[in-house]
């Protein structure tokens, strides 16, 4: 049975959901996902940007059963609307979400009755009307499954799914969904056995290139030209078992990510947690997986090398909290908060992220997602220090510099407009205190957010250009 992380964990209202809630002080800001079912939890979840934000929802007490729930906002999680992605819950299952702004987003899909075939959705009207725009000729096999879609760019994008004929099937778009070419197996390295497939939701995205998916024979197929030509990982290999496949990819950086596999018995099957440093060509495995890490979801927090946020839900209060690591994986701390279940998280950057759980089962349409209400990540939690830096002249007219510290392991600089864009990154190392000058004045007057990390110190500092 095709899978993804969540339906591999707790995916349902817990009897301790009934407790009484203690969100973290860093997610005290409870807001409403409007679904209009009681306990209506967060399948998937992407944050585009500091004001827009997707949801696919399902009911919290069955969630085997088919919905098509997606709700949508634009003003940073003060007020979701929702709908139905379809026209009935009978025809399709929902694969994943891929958003690309306030209005544009798309979903992939697999057939209910047949459990295989399927196709693609998009809109771009926040929702109020979805399109089939699934290509010609696509996934029309009786091998065929989709898996996901996803777009680098507003323009560039892909749909994976199953292989069929033994070449997985790719098709991709580079002027935003109107047309779709089918990418040559010769582009796509060869299933390893004629049982391997892809995952539902498994996948990752950086940028304007790297697209990343994984595979149930714990390989991991990597795109650096936003899906044209794929480089594919060695399997992973445990003593635990024969490989039962990726649960979920998240990375931070082109180069930084985590990852985890499964081993094992697929009735039974160990989770185990890796990392990689080179983009994904290689992967070493965290000998010992904290106890805070949590197993529903994982995110990569862009613009801090190494950051990333997880979250987790099951049958009691001891495995359902948030956490976070700044040392791509290998130790997590808990942000504290108490009888949440959480299920789907995501981060925009240090500053901006939701993530979801379950609404309320008293007033339909209320909470069901929380926001994060701390100071900038790296500031204060865990033993992360604020990074001393100057940067001057502020205001400026585009051109400034900044005095980095040695930064011998290397630093990272990212340039966030208002909405929560990323418009300029930089990142090396310096031996030793150097002054470092940039030029963003080709950027529009206004106010940037800029995010300076070295290592597990960050500067997070305002910059206005006139």
């Amino acid at each position: 049975m095709k899978k993804s992380l969540l339906t591999i964990l707790s995916a349902v209202l817990s009897l301790s959901a009934f407790a009484q809630p203690t969100p973290s002080p860093d997610w005290a800001t409870l807001q409403n996902t409007s679904f209009t079912v009681s306990a209506a939890g967060t399948r998937f979840l992407d944050a585009v940007s500091a004001n827009d934000i997707w949801a696919i929802g399902y009911d919290g007490f069955a969630y085997n059963r088919n919905y098509n729930w997606f709700t949508v906002s634009n003003n940073g999680g003060s007020t979701f609307t929702t709908g139905n992605c379809y026209a009935d819950t009978n025809t399709y299952i929902m694969a994943n979400l891929d958003a690309i702004d306030g209005s544009t987003a798309w979903v992939s899909a697999y057939m209910k009755a047949s459990g295989n075939m399927g196709a693609v959705h998009q809109t771009t009207n926040m929702g109020a009307t979805w399109t089939n725009m699934t290509p010609a000729g696509g996934y029309t096999n009786a091998a065929s499954f989709v898996n996901i879609v996803t777009f680098v760019t507003p323009s560039t994008g892909i749909i994976m799914g199953d292989p069929v004929g033994g070449e997985f099937e790719i098709w991709r778009t580079t002027n935003g969904g109107i047309s779709f070419t089918k990418v040559p197996g010769a582009n796509i390295p060869n299933p390893a056995s004629a049982s391997e497939y892809g995952t539902v939701n498994v996948y990752e995205k950086y940028g304007a290139n790297d697209i990343w998916f994984g595979t149930n024979l714990n390989r991991v197929y990597h795109s650096v030209d936003g899906g044209l030509n794929w480089t594919v990982s060695a399997a992973l290999t445990s003593t635990i078992g024969a490989a039962a496949g990726i649960g979920d990819i998240a990375f931070s950086d082109v180069n930084n990510g985590i990852m985890t596999a499964y081993f094992g018995p697929s009735t039974a099957a160990t989770i185990t947690l890796w990392n990689t440093t080179n983009g994904g060509a290689s992967w070493t495995q965290i000998p010992t997986i904290s106890a805070s890490y949590g197993y529903n979801d994982m995110c990569g927090i862009p613009g801090a090398p190494g950051w990333y946020a997880s979250c987790s839900n099951g049958a009691s209060a001891a495995v359902q909290f948030l956490s976070y690591s700044m040392d791509n994986g290998v130790t997590w701390t808990d942000w504290g908060s108490l009888n949440i279940g959480y299920l789907a998280i995501d981060l925009v950057n240090n500053i901006n992220g939701w993530v979801g759980s379950f609404s309320s089962q008293v007033t339909i349409g209320t909470e069901g997602i929380y926001k994060y209400s701390g100071i900038p990540l790296g500031i204060k939690q865990g033993d992360a220090r604020p990074l001393a830096v100057s940067l001057y002249p502020n205001p400026t007219s585009g051109i400034f510099s900044i005095n980095m510290p040695a930064a011998k392991e290397g630093y990272a600089i990212n340039v966030y407009d208002v909405t929560g864009k990323q418009v300029f990154s930089s990142n090396g190392k310096t031996a030793q205190m150097e002054t470092l000058s940039y030029d963003l004045s080709h950027l529009g007057k206004g106010i940037y957010n800029i995010n300076i990390s070295k290592g597990s110190q960050v500067s997070s500092q305002k910059i206005i250009i006139e």
